[in-house]
């Protein structure tokens, strides 16, 4: 009920009980249950349908929040989520290092200008959501950074950032943190099953099935570069942005200040698409084929512009054709959420985790 409520931003009595298929007294118990808890907020009755009126729910933003933080190959952030999915604060921070004490000092920096900027009482942070450029290794669940993020390799981090925010900590791999926000705050509105592609330096993706998360036994579900990789195709992530961008006379000392400034048109861009479109329409095909997806999303670090000139070049074949009528294709569309994917991702992970499915 809670996750319906989240999702749709408010909902009438009526539309709860019709969607959720319950009984009347049971949604009523329910909701009047979460009010005392202070979990919702109810508004002046109206009608949405001919009969009795039914009052309107909303989630009651200040009555939790989380935090949520990407760690990136050159990039930290962080955002301050409410409890009916606000984002309150956010702060972000280009880094020349990503050392442990490098990461944990600012991020340190970061919680004490949120709560100092927003006010809120401390008490109602339940804990940080965290998304890293990294795979699952073993038990207990270490990851695997690449090199730039080499300090925080084979270790288990959640005792680390749990140390430096003083709040639980959980931590995910950024693809499917990324997938997780989208699903709640984007594209996820309108399709139940996607896959999310996560470009960043590097590249990665997460899978929603039926609303949900799939991470796998490892949790490494989602690590599409991998499919490339095997099949010896191009690996055209923004790092390879950057390179094409450079060999038109554009310069930046980072990934990050290329996607602050990058504008679609710019000399070197179409060279990226004309390289990036063949690899990605090749995976595009595999999921259609494999997930059978509603849609797949392009996502992560890169801009909307470039994003949206992708999205139109993804090509994925037709099955042969049976009676006239071939199978279902997904959807190529642009990711929603906006601020940074994995942060909102990450704080929503950290909610979605105590209070909603």
């Amino acid at each position: 009920m809670l996750d319906l409520i989240l999702k749709s931003g408010g909902e009438s009595q009526a539309t709860i009980t019709r969607t959720l298929d319950l009984a009347q007294s049971s949604v009523s118990r329910l909701l009047q249950s979460f009010q005392q808890d202070g979990m919702i907020l109810t508004a002046r009755r109206h009608s949405d349908r001919p009969g009795q009126p039914s009052a309107h729910v909303t989630l009651n933003p200040d009555f939790a929040f989380a935090l949520g933080v990407s760690i990136m190959g050159d990039v930290l952030a962080m955002t301050l989520m409410d409890f009916a999915g606000g984002v309150r604060a956010e702060r972000r921070a280009a880094m020349a290092s990503m050392s442990e004490a490098a990461v944990t000092e600012r991020l340190g920096d970061f919680k004490a200008s949120i709560l100092a900027e927003t006010k809120i009482d401390p008490q109602r942070v339940i804990g940080a959501g965290v998304g890293i450029s990294a795979f699952f290794v073993g038990e207990p669940r270490k990851m695997n950074p690449p090199a730039y993020l080499d300090d925080w390799a084979l270790r288990d981090i959640e005792p680390i950032l749990e140390r430096a925010l003083g709040l639980p900590v959980m931590v995910d791999n950024d693809g499917n943190a990324a997938a997780i926000g989208e699903s709640l705050f984007g594209v996820g509105r309108q399709y139940s099953n996607f896959a999310y592609l996560h470009l960043t330096n590097g590249f990665g993706g997460g899978i929603i099935a039926d609303g949900r998360p799939i991470r796998g036994r490892y949790g490494n579900a989602g690590e599409f570069g991998g499919v490339w990789t095997l099949f010896s195709k191009a690996y055209p992530n923004l790092d390879l942005l950057r390179t094409c961008l450079e060999r038109e006379g554009a310069s930046f000392e980072t990934v990050e200040e290329m996607v602050q400034k990058i504008d679609s048109n710019w000399p070197g861009v179409e060279a990226w698409l004309q390289e990036a479109a063949p690899p990605f329409s090749f995976l595009s095909t595999i999921l259609a084929r494999c997930f059978d997806p509603d849609a797949i999303v392009i996502g992560g670090r890169l801009p909307r512009s470039v994003a949206s000139a992708l999205a139109t070049r993804i090509q994925i074949p037709a099955a042969t054709l049976r009676r006239d009528a071939p199978a279902p294709l997904p959807s190529i569309v642009v990711a929603e959420t906006t601020g940074d994917a994995v942060a909102v991702g990450a704080a929503a992970m950290r909610l979605k985790a105590a209070f909603f499915t």
